[in-house]
């Protein structure tokens, strides 16, 4: 009576840790995009907190923003290009969207989409 061999094969193996090397790579290559992202909402909420109700200007919502993202080492966002501060009935909404591209391997990138919105009421 012959018994059937089971498990894995030693290429099966070879395949599977690169599949998973593969994975964690493109984890590690997005972790930093996902911390930039956390920043800039800290820094959004921030200024809705300190200025909720104080009757900002639209030059003072950008003067807060831009304060934040100093505070935050946010060199690649820029205050009076990347948000937009529009009039609402009730304040301003601020909000912004954007892309982050990391390349992976070779020609191929790994793109995560962004939108966040607050709004600071008058």
């Amino acid at each position: 009576m012959r018994k059937q061999q089971q498990g894995m094969t030693t290429i099966g193996l070879i395949i599977l840790v690169a599949f998973i090397g593969m994975f964690g790579f493109g984890i590690l290559q997005m972790v930093p995009v996902y911390l930039e992202n956390m920043r800039i909402q800290q820094v959004m909420n921030q200024a809705k907190t300190n200025l909720d109700r104080q009757k900002a200007s639209v030059l003072e919502i950008r003067t807060a923003l831009g304060k934040g993202l100093n505070v935050e080492s946010l060199y690649d966002v820029d205050a009076n290009k990347d948000f937009t501060v529009s009039r609402t009935e009730t304040g301003y909404v601020v909000s912004t969207e954007y892309q982050r591209e990391k390349q992976f391997v070779a020609n191929v990138y790994l793109v995560a989409k962004f939108r966040h919105e607050v709004e600071i009421i008058r």
